[in-house]
């Protein structure tokens, strides 16, 4: 839908679905010249949330100049027994994402940017070096994921592999994906 339906219409796009048994091999399928191994790399704001507080997620992408809210949900913050879930500001991605990482999983993937000053959006951190596979799609899809939720794919977006064997993929959109991640070097730089 538009993030702008004062301004600009909505837009109607036609997607493919792929259920997530399907995934693997429809990745199996996209020639190799559109696979490279990425890690992300941009900043993110990271705060600890409130129990209970919704976060609401946004995947926005830019069409003809307009931007566009391809998919959103709400995430809410629940108290685990170790402590509370981190909310998360891809300041780095061209759509400001927010969205919630538990909290050992946070200390895992993300440590605290010394450089980069705090704000109301909590402390900078940046990504751990986790390098995956991403597939770039050459077609509009709909990817249903590991824990049930669609995702879109716009044609020139990726897939990425978190683990093949439990059929762990997501989508990154390609805005998102110039702004956050990093090509490995060796591997073929695509456009």
């Amino acid at each position: 839908r538009s993030a702008h339906p004062e301004s600009y219409p909505d837009l109607v796009v036609e997607c493919r679905v792929i259920p997530n048994e399907e995934i693997g091999a429809y990745v199996a399928t996209i020639p190799e010249e559109d696979k490279c191994v990425a890690y992300k790399t941009g900043i993110v704001m990271a705060r600890t949330g409130v129990e209970g507080e919704k976060v609401h997620t946004e995947l926005k992408t830019m069409i003809d100049g307009r931007c566009y809210i391809l998919s959103e949900e709400d995430n809410v913050v629940r108290n685990c027994d170790v402590a509370l879930d981190v909310v998360i500001t891809n300041v780095s991605s061209t759509s400001n994402e927010r969205y919630v990482v538990k909290a050992a999983k946070f200390g895992s993937t993300y440590t605290p940017a010394e450089s980069e000053p705090s704000c109301e959006d909590g402390i900078a951190a940046v990504p751990a070096y986790d390098p995956r596979v991403m597939s770039k799609v050459s077609e509009n899809i709909i990817i249903m994921t590991l824990w049930g939720a669609p995702a879109v794919c716009l044609a020139g977006s990726y897939i990425v592999t978190y683990n093949a064997e439990t059929k762990d993929y997501n989508t990154i959109e390609k805005d998102a994906f110039a702004s956050t991640y990093t090509i490995e070097s060796g591997s073929r730089k695509r456009s």
